[in-house]
């Protein structure tokens, strides 16, 4: 009986102790964390695509081949490109700072363009449909007038002088005449050549070809 009893009671203290090892080895067992990391890229394709494409067009519109210029232009729609996008990350909760970034971006771009055309007149044209070109609010450029190419003076001015005419003759073969208060005189043919004395005795031919002669008197008027 005693013997039984005892062996029971060594069964039960080596299932217990057993079932000690197994806890304390789970209980020991370390935690494995999967970390997986995402790396956005931003995909540079369609900025380029994009300031290709507005190049393109500005360049058609301004009637202009030169590649060197053309690529300038690229450059600058690209970095527009990537200034809006900045705009629209940055003040997404902002409206005010989203406007403000929009126009500055549009507003280098087109101080960029300027320096790219290095042409005051293709500027010009530029700056005129800028609304055609730019999305969102941009600064307008008044453009700049030509200043129009002085008149030259006519024939009867130029020798005259400023003196006034002293008399008209109208001849009966066509040919016409006109004296001047200072002594000049011009004559035109009608075959087209015209005759001039100056105030100076200075003598000028010119034929019905176009071809001009001139000479000059050697002591002053005779």
């Amino acid at each position: 009986m005693n013997t039984k009893l005892l062996l029971l009671a060594a069964a039960a203290a080596l299932a217990t102790a057993c079932s000690h090892e197994k806890t304390a080895e789970v209980a020991t067992t370390p935690d494995v964390t999967t970390t997986t990391t995402t790396t956005t890229t931003v995909d540079t394709t369609a900025y380029r695509s994009s300031a290709d494409a507005l190049a393109d067009r500005v360049a058609a519109d301004l009637h202009m081949n030169d590649e060197v210029t053309k690529s300038k232009l690229r450059t600058v729609y690209y970095g527009r490109g990537r200034a809006l996008r900045d705009a629209d990350l940055r003040y997404a909760n902002d409206t005010t700072g989203r406007y403000a970034a929009i126009r500055d971006a549009n507003d280098a771009a087109t101080r960029n363009v300027r320096t790219a055309l290095a042409n005051d007149g293709l500027y010009n044209t530029y700056t005129s449909g800028q609304s055609s070109y730019y999305d969102g609010p941009y600064t307008a450029v008044a453009v700049t007038e030509q200043p129009a190419a002085a008149a030259r003076p006519s024939l009867n001015a130029r020798v005259g002088q400023g003196s006034g005419v002293k008399k008209l003759e109208n001849q009966a073969d066509g040919d016409k005449k006109t004296k001047f208060e200072n002594g000049a005189k011009i004559k035109r043919n009608d075959d087209g050549s015209i005759k001039i004395r100056e105030a100076d005795g200075t003598k000028i031919k010119v034929d019905e070809n176009g071809h001009r002669t001139v000479h000059k008197p050697l002591f002053g008027r005779h």
